[in-house]
């Protein structure tokens, strides 16, 4: 008989004959059954099949044999016997049809008692040698286990374990022999084919541990040598790989506990390509999860024998004995070993960073020996490594693992600091946003002692000492050095942003944000916090002194990326001085040691201001000048005149030296005028009175009229204290305010002549309007002898402006004229600025003089308009004429409630 050429055809030819096969056992013509059943099983004998196809092929054939299975089990003895039959179908011409109707046949034959089944099973697997062909032999013998699954003696044990690992061992090498079929250049497929059939073989490894139970003896002592000797004599990298991670997966996570050194010194003798490290992971995976379900189940037997278990000692001496036979072995397959065996170790002993280390010293000494650079193809290895992300137990790795990884194995940071440059810094910045994920507890108590609720340990780390912190700062030492950021920001949209300035500083672009650098000044703060608090005060202080020191000594080191740190370093110097203060109020004894400390870490602001200085020079001169103000307002707060004085007295030379932009100067004049104005410890020794006077004088020396005017009116404040009432300051009850009427007067008249002389009339109107609200301030807010500002001042200053708005409303007519007759487009731009005037006009000038843009409607936002000719003259005109209209208006409005306001005259 022969097969068909195509597998159409052989599955057309094995449903005819099934059906041909069904009909005659219908008709109890069995001889005519097993003939058609003879030619349905010719079509495996076909060489020319796939390993798919022939599966196919196999799955219709195996369910028309059980058909046949069972019409032979319900006819014996009646009909005929089933050892005659045995007998009968071994005369079958080919050997494949042969051996599956002799399997059929006894597997029937073993289901009646009176069958001598170990005679059977020992006669069907020895006949099952006569097919050496791969394909064919491996589903002949997939067969017979299938069909002897539920038919093994009951009781023989050592019977039944011979024949399975007798089935699966040749097997095996039917499954190697297919891998050397054929030319060499169909290798890969050949592989592909073998992995299509790996799982005939593993099914042999599943009957074993169904069989084994829970016999530990006889897995240790029959089964797992056999395999594993089976295994390694196969020489053959798939089988190799396969087998051994099948035996990882079918068999008890108890029996891998005590086989642990054969299976893994089974792993060193394998075929160099075979990849060990999924072996050993798939392993570790397997004893990873039994000590997950044993504390679960809380087996209080397993629970000792876990305790009692040093399964890192077992993985360790096995790198050490696959280093020393296996030396050529690639860092590439090295590495994942050691992090599947850390996974391991962070599993079962969480809180043993000592084995971390040696793991991490063991793969430093790795690379030394390598000589050269980590390739360019095993960096992510190694990053994987050093940030255990692809850590099973990764939600139990918080902040305080990695700080106590970093401070207290050396080798961790020396295998770091091995590292190429770039996959470095990726690593640091990985560990650098787990740091940050944490939230200290306040004053920096562990808080596995302070809280009893177990999920409080993830909370945060503690700083206990400055070597701890030199430990942990080391490793970031190349992202403090960084020389540029890691995100950079499109240029287009950098210059667009810049264009929109009248004037852009020439080191702007410095300033784009480097995430990197935030990030370190963020854990400046984080660190500070987690600093460890013991029951003494000042000792607390002195702790947190060296470690802030210590920490801007390492950000010294960035160069001129401190400009982004060293602001951090500032901030915690002045709570430092806050708590200083606080504690000295609290504790009279130690009050002269507590002021020293307050006077000191004043002294380490400004060396930092001045490092800021030194290191970023005049493009941060802003910044720094903000500093020194907010520096000496604290200074002030603390009655620290003297030093408030020395911190204003260094804005104002960073002022004169290196601030030149007129916007820039104005703004800080008036940041300057607001500080001052809530000092009160200057007005010893007159700190307060030169101070004053130096910032009026500026802002009568500044470029531009409307700034000098602006900032000469905002002076006069300066000579007219108000109450802050968070000290307790009341009006009418405190009585030591620092008030100089006359020196109030003469800023804002100097103010008036300055907007008079002024040679833009809208501008000057404007100025003129906001003095005049300075007037009626000062005119509400103290009596007339005090303040020096008279009804009759203000009397002239209101005809003085309405002067100079009549002037105005002519050049409007002037203008409306002219541009009606230039173009019709213009008109219609005039009638609709008319209109706009109707309703309320849409603009107003800002302090600095831009012109804002305030919507009409609902839900609008303002925008500062920079060009002039983007606003029509007429509603420039109006910008000062209603605002005068409301200033009248609200001063008829005060006439109602205060008489002084009835001696104003408003005119017509």
């Amino acid at each position: 008989m022969s097969y068909s050429e195509t597998l159409e055809q052989a599955l057309s030819t094995v449903k005819q004959q099934a059906v041909l096969m069904q009909r005659c056992l219908q008709q109890r013509r069995l001889m005519d059954a097993l003939r058609h059943t003879s030619i349905m099983l010719t079509e495996l004998r076909n060489p020319e099949l796939y390993p798919k196809p022939y599966y196919e092929l196999y799955i219709l054939i195996f369910d028309s044999l059980s058909i046949l299975s069972t019409y032979l089990v319900e006819n014996h003895p009646k009909h005929h016997h089933l050892a005659d039959l045995y007998e009968l179908v071994q005369y079958a011409g080919n050997v494949v049809p042969r051996l599956y109707l002799m399997i059929t046949v006894g597997s029937s034959y073993l289901k009646c008692a009176e069958s001598p089944s170990e005679e059977i099973l020992k006669d069907m697997i020895e006949m099952c040698r006569g097919v050496q062909n791969p394909i064919r032999g491996l589903f002949l013998r997939y067969y017979l286990s299938q069909r002897t699954k539920q038919l093994l003696p009951q009781g023989a044990v050592d019977f039944n374990v011979n024949f399975i690992v007798t089935n699966f061992i040749e097997m095996n090498k039917l499954w190697v022999r297919l891998q050397h079929q054929g030319p060499l250049r169909e290798r890969e497929q050949r592989t592909k084919e073998r992995r299509e059939l790996q799982i005939l073989i593993g099914s042999q490894l599943v009957r074993l541990s169904q069989i084994v139970d829970d016999n530990l003896s006889l897995y240790k002592e029959q089964i797992l040598p056999v395999m594993l000797e089976q295994v390694i004599q196969c020489r053959d990298a798939v089988s190799q790989e396969y087998l051994l991670d099948a035996i990882c997966q079918v068999f008890p996570d108890e029996f891998h506990l005590a086989t642990l050194d054969a299976l893994l010194e089974a792993t060193t003798r394998l075929n160099p390509e075979v990849s060990m490290n999924k072996i050993v992971l798939t392993l570790i995976d397997r004893l990873n999860g039994y000590k997950d379900r044993t504390e679960q189940e809380g087996t209080k037997n397993g629970g000792a024998s876990l305790r009692d278990l040093n399964l890192f000692q077992n993985f360790w001496n096995y790198l050490s004995n696959l280093n020393e036979e296996r030396p050529d072995l690639p860092l590439q397959h090295f590495i994942p070993l050691i992090e599947s065996v850390m996974t391991l170790s962070l599993q079962w002993y969480p809180q043993n960073l000592q084995n971390l280390d040696a793991l991490y010293r063991f793969t430093a000494q790795k690379c030394q020996d390598y000589g050269k650079e980590v390739p360019a193809n095993a960096e992510y290895l190694f990053q994987n490594l050093l940030t255990l992300q692809n850590n099973a137990a990764l939600s139990k790795l918080d902040a305080n693992f990695y700080y106590k990884l970093i401070t207290q194995c050396a080798s961790y940071r020396d295998l770091l600091g091995l590292q190429n440059v770039l996959p470095q810094k990726s690593i640091l910045n990985s560990i650098l946003e787990v740091l940050l994920q944490h939230t200290p507890l306040p004053g920096g108590e562990s808080a596995a002692e302070n809280q009893s609720d177990a999920s409080s340990v993830e909370r945060g780390f503690t700083v206990a000492t400055k070597v701890d912190l030199d430990n942990l700062l080391s490793i970031f030492e190349p992202l403090i050095k960084a020389s540029s950021p890691d995100i950079l920001p499109d240029r287009k949209a950098v210059n667009k942003a810049l264009a929109n300035d009248d004037v852009a500083d020439e080191d702007e672009n410095s300033w784009i944000l480097d995430l990197t650098q935030e990030n370190l000044a963020k854990l400046s703060h984080i660190i500070m916090r987690s600093v460890s608090q013991s029951g003494d005060p000042i000792e607390n202080i002195q702790l947190e002194v060296e470690i802030l020191l210590s920490l801007r000594n390492w950000l010294y080191k960035g160069g001129k990326n401190i400009k982004y740190t060293y602001p951090a370093i500032i901030t915690n110097f002045w709570k430092l001085i806050r708590k200083c203060h606080l504690l000295r109020n609290r504790d009279s004894q130690n009050e002269k040691q507590y002021s020293e400390f307050v006077k000191q870490f004043f002294k380490y602001v400004s060396r930092s201001i001045n490092d800021l200085y030194n290191v970023c020079g005049s493009p941060l001169a802003d910044a720094l000048y903000k500093l020194n103000i907010q520096s000496a307002s604290l200074a002030d707060q603390l009655s620290l005149g003297e030093i408030a004085y020395d911190f204003l007295s260094q804005a104002f030379t960073l002022f004169e030296e290196s601030l030149s932009d007129s916007r820039t100067q104005f703004q800080a004049l008036v940041y300057m005028a607001q500080s001052l104005q809530k000092t009160r410890s200057l007005h010893e020794e007159s700190y307060y009175e030169l101070l004053i006077v130096r910032c009026t004088l500026h802002g009568s020396k500044l470029l531009k009229k409307q700034d000098q005017c602006r900032a000469v009116y905002l002076c006069s404040h300066l000579w007219w204290a108000t109450e802050i009432a968070l000290i307790g300051e009341e009006e009418g009850v405190t009585s030591d305010f620092y008030r100089e009427g006359k020196r109030v007067l003469e800023c804002l008249q100097r103010s008036l002549r300055v907007a008079d002389s002024t040679m833009d009339n809208v501008q000057s109107s404007e100025l003129m309007i906001e003095i005049l609200n300075r007037c009626l301030y000062y005119f509400i807010h103290g009596d007339e002898r005090e303040t020096h500002i008279s009804v009759k001042y203000i009397n002239g200053l209101i005809e003085l402006i309405r002067a100079n708005i009549k002037s105005l409303k002519m050049e409007e007519t002037t203008s409306s004229t002219i541009q009606l007759a230039e173009h019709r487009l213009d008109e219609l731009h005039i009638h609709n600025a008319e209109g706009t005037a109707k309703e309320g006009n849409r603009f107003v000038i800002g302090l600095d003089g831009s012109y804002i843009d305030v919507p009409t409607g609902n839900g609008g936002r303002a925008s500062v308009t920079s060009k002039l000719n983007s606003i029509h003259l007429n509603e420039m005109i109006q910008i000062p004429v209603q605002h005068f209209n409301r200033t009248c208006e609200y001063i008829q409005n005060q006439r109602d409630v205060d008489d002084r306001f009835k001696v104003i005259t408003l005119g017509g």
